[in-house]
């Protein structure tokens, strides 16, 4: 019993140092929606965080560091690849990808490998290398997975829907600042705003918070009805494609 007793002020001694030599992480996101109409051409939120040193927290060697993640909702989509068949290139091979996301942008105060191990880097996600593919049906150390991963990369990348970036700025030793580009084709949904402070390549704090992209307007209100009436929307596209072929075709008879 004495043991038992021992061994648990032990463990409670042991939570109470870990607690009061721990700094606490507070982010805030500067626009928390962002809403898409059809002028709609980008916009950029800011990401504000606050370092919060316990009062008995043992000073630590050299400064912080910090990643934030802008990450978008996940999706499962379909890669396809162009092969040259009989002469005429075609979508031949595809992979189906579960779960991708949507938008990634990582923003960090330093290079992302310089700041951390590479354990937690993969734990946590940050970096290219590090998202998280699974594929429908395949194994995703199959050599023609890593084919897909790297087009679906580049892809989302040249479209502005993923990038990487060394632009945190620290305002003081405490506070800091990172500013994301939400490109024109941002895809609209929950994202889930991710804050790492780290010292020493150590990860000390954490935080989180949430940023909505939403439709408004005119395209809201299509995008509602082709979800919730699809068929008629889409008899009411083919409609409209049959008029303006004949529209067209009436146009510019020659008599």
């Amino acid at each position: 019993m004495a043991r038992l007793v021992l061994a648990t002020a032990a463990i409670m001694l042991t939570a109470a140092i870990g607690t009061a030599h721990a700094e606490k992480l507070t982010i805030a996101v500067s626009t928390p929606e962002v809403q898409i109409s059809s002028n709609f051409s980008g916009t950029s939120i800011t990401v504000f965080g606050v370092v919060e040193p316990d009062a008995a927290t043992v000073s630590r060697v050299g400064r912080y560091e910090v990643a934030v993640l802008v990450l978008g909702p996940a999706r499962t989509v379909v890669a396809r690849r162009k092969d040259r068949i009989v002469g005429i290139w075609t979508n031949w091979a595809a992979e189906t990808i579960i779960g991708a996301p949507t938008f990634y942008a990582l923003d960090s105060s330093d290079e992302i490998d310089a700041i951390t191990t590479p354990v937690v880097l993969d734990r946590l996600a940050l970096g290219f290398d590090n998202i998280p593919f699974a594929f429908r049906g395949t194994d995703v150390n199959d050599p023609d997975t890593a084919e897909f991963r790297a087009a679906f990369l580049r892809l989302k990348e040249k479209a502005g829907l993923f990038s990487e970036a060394t632009d945190v700025a620290f305002i003081g030793d405490t506070i800091f600042r990172s500013i994301t580009w939400l490109p024109a084709n941002t895809p609209t949904g929950r994202y889930s705003v991710l804050a790492y402070l780290f010292s020493g390549q150590s990860l000390v704090a954490h935080a989180e918070d949430t940023l909505f992209v939403t439709q408004t307007g005119f395209d809201q209100m299509m995008t509602a009805f082709a979800h919730g009436h699809a068929l008629i929307y889409g008899l009411f596209c083919a409609g409209i494609a049959v008029f303006v072929g004949w529209l067209g075709g009436v146009i510019f008879r020659r008599d």
